[in-house]
């Protein structure tokens, strides 16, 4: 008798682990699942956020810059002619809105005074018509009315004749500086295509070194995948690939062109469906021992062949004939059930057989024994 399966004091419960499931992923309860997929979510966000930081970093390295290369390779003279012309255009501008102004607030008191000068002029006519003379200060204050008149009337044209001669200087400033931006437009055209190459180099030496930073995480991504996909530490090596993964076709669409990015974005998942294709069907031709025990435990749970799916017609389902959609649990014990060998008359493959420990009729092609426990090697 096997010790380990039927212990020598049967009033103590022993727990006896089975050597085929040391090596068996073990599932855990459900809320130690759902943590480790939390976890495992949040893994991969925090991978792809550190490489995002890195990216960006490599991103921010100083690339050519404009000023610099005017300052090396304009004429100073076209330099120093445009910044004069944009200074003086500046100012004439400041001097144009001052001399606005001024003129705004000079026909404001302009138009007061002539209110005013209207009132006293109102006030001797008046006074003219019933014979009296206006008193002293009224008199004094009609005479400083019209002077004052009379001189904001001079500041005014002396301020449209200003305000002429600056919107002259500007529009001789404005014919310069127009003469000037054709010429710097001119010697810039050169300056700008080296501009251009010298950017396109940067961005191109940008691409580099993050695609240089992603491929070996690509490949450490792919070793860890084919060598601890199925162990369990899966999840991990699941978040990490995925977020090197998702960040490398980010990089890949920014910097390389869309009519190139399209080729590449659709030969690389061609790549990825024929290699789950062919692992696939590689799983079909030559499945795993795991892989094999479960289609033959579904196809005992739905009385088929495991091998040709031919009905398992024994005892009561001898004359019985159903399909996997159709077939439906009883609702009651069967009595009178048949539990002799069998064998599959479609493809005379031995589906129930005689249990060499305890001689009740088991299952052939799974491991262990439903009577006794026994196992053996499938």
């Amino acid at each position: 008798m096997d010790s380990r399966r039927y212990p020598l004091n049967p009033g103590r419960i022993q727990i006896v682990a089975d050597p085929d499931a040391i090596g068996r992923e073990r599932r855990g309860t459900w809320w130690q699942r759902f943590l480790i997929w939390t976890f495992s979510v949040a893994l991969a966000l925090l991978c792809y956020w550190l490489l995002g930081f890195v990216l960006q970093d490599i991103g921010n390295l100083p690339g050519p810059d404009w000023n610099e290369l005017e300052v090396e390779r304009l004429d100073p003279a076209l330099r120093q002619t445009t910044e004069r012309l944009n200074t003086d255009l500046a100012e004439v501008k400041r001097q144009i809105e001052n001399e606005e102004r001024r003129q705004r607030l000079l026909r404001d008191s302009t138009a007061s005074s002539q209110k005013t000068l209207s009132q006293l002029l109102e006030l001797q006519r008046m006074s003219l018509e019933q014979k009296t003379a206006l008193p002293a200060e009224q008199q004094q204050a009609l005479a400083e009315s019209q002077q004052l008149f009379i001189d904001n009337q001079k500041k005014d044209q002396e301020l449209n004749e200003s305000l002429a001669a600056l919107y002259e200087r500007q529009s001789v400033l404005t014919d310069q500086q127009r003469e000037n931006d054709a010429k710097l437009n001119q010697a810039q055209e050169p300056l700008r295509t080296e501009y251009d190459e010298r950017s396109r180099q940067h961005r191109l030496r940008v691409a580099a070194i993050k695609i240089g930073v992603l491929t070996p995480l690509l490949l450490l991504g792919g070793y860890l995948f084919g060598r601890y996909r199925n162990s369990a530490y899966a999840p991990m090596v699941y978040a990490f690939g995925l977020a090197v993964l998702a960040k490398t076709f980010l990089v890949m669409h920014e910097y390389f062109p869309r009519e190139y990015f399209r080729y590449i974005l659709i030969l690389s998942a061609l790549a990825v469906i024929g290699w789950l294709l062919a692992r696939l069907l590689s799983i079909v031709a030559r499945p795993t021992r795991d892989a094999r025990l479960k289609q033959y435990r579904e196809a005992y749970e739905a009385f088929l062949c495991p091998l040709c799916q031919y009905p398992i017609r024994r005892g009561p389902l001898k004359f019985m004939s159903w399909t996997p959609r159709s077939l439906r649990r009883a609702s009651k014990p069967l009595v009178g059930v048949s539990d002799e060998p069998y064998t599959c008359p479609s493809c005379a493959t031995l589906l129930y057989e005689k249990c060499p420990s305890c001689g009740a009729t088991r299952h052939a092609l799974l491991p262990a024994c439903e009577h006794c426990g026994t196992k053996r090697e499938v």
